[in-house]
């Protein structure tokens, strides 16, 4: 447990991810067509501003200002703003500010708890950000902007055949475990062990750990919940041969939830040393 702590501290010290497809920035101060969008403050206690004009936005929060459209069109320049309380936990969050000749319009927050940002597309009055779900059956989620009309889209994985034994075990080597019950053919395998709601409280216990390692015929990966590990821990393991699973819950308090060959003793042996 030793090192998933290590990991999920590490995970909190580290700057945030480049992501693909977007220049994300952390400016203080950005200029648009229409005047500045500038962070006021220091510490955690920061307010954000366009021009002498306070925006209605959180406050006793870090700003940055992390993208604007380019090149700018019609009558409104797009940016995108993100604050967080500088803790631990996710609680933050992003928001769209709509600029032009008559001021600055946010839009609704949208939780940094929610996913990554993953693209940004836009138009002369519309704009389209696409972010990762904490929903493992959920590929993209596309939240779309344009006049009154603010919607959230589920692009849900299309059904797959469930991943077989070999290159499907071991292409797993080296990722983050996490990401196994993103792919739906691996849903499809252990969904022959356990139901998707199983796989859902798995993959949140995997989001902190180590990269996936080989241990025999296995392949194995462990993982905590963020900020709750040592309370609730996850493991997750594939037999190269012939693609059989084994999963692991346990919950503080609670009987360990076990799935598939959870009893075999290499796949054990490997849970006992990754978690330590």
């Amino acid at each position: 447990m030793t090192r998933l702590l290590i990991a999920a501290l590490a995970a909190m010290l580290l700057p945030a991810p480049t992501f693909a497809q977007v220049d994300f920035r952390y400016d203080e101060v950005l200029s648009t067509r229409f005047g500045d969008i500038h962070a006021v403050g220091s510490d955690y206690q920061f307010t954000l501003w366009h021009n002498q004009t306070q925006l209605p936005l959180p406050e006793n929060a870090r700003w940055w200002v992390q993208w604007a459209s380019e090149p700018a069109q019609g009558d409104i320049d797009w940016v995108l703003a993100a604050h967080h309380h500088g803790g631990n936990s996710c609680g933050g969050g992003y928001f769209i500010l709509q600029v032009s000749a008559s001021g600055v319009v946010p839009s609704r927050e949208i939780s940094d708890c929610d996913g990554r940002l993953m693209d940004i597309r836009f138009g002369e009055d519309w704009i389209e950000i696409d972010r990762l779900d904490r929903d493992i059956e959920v590929a993209l989620t596309t939240i779309r902007w344009q006049g009154d009309a603010y919607s959230e889209t589920y692009h849900y994985a299309p059904p797959e055949a469930p991943a077989g034994p070999g290159d499907d075990v071991t292409r797993w080597i080296g990722e983050h475990a996490y990401s196994i019950l993103q792919d739906a053919s691996e849903r499809a395998r252990f969904g022959m062990a356990m139901q998707i709601w199983d796989m859902q409280d798995l993959a949140i216990r995997l989001s902190v750990g180590n990269s996936v390692v080989q241990a025999g015929d296995w392949v194995v990966g462990t993982g905590c919940m963020p900020h709750a590990c040592g309370l609730e821990i996850g493991a997750i393991g594939m037999r190269i041969s012939d693609g059989a699973v084994a999963a692991i819950i346990q919950s503080h308090g609670e009987v360990e939830r076990a799935f598939g060959l959870a009893r075999d003793p290499v796949f054990r042996a490997a849970v006992a040393e990754g978690l330590q």
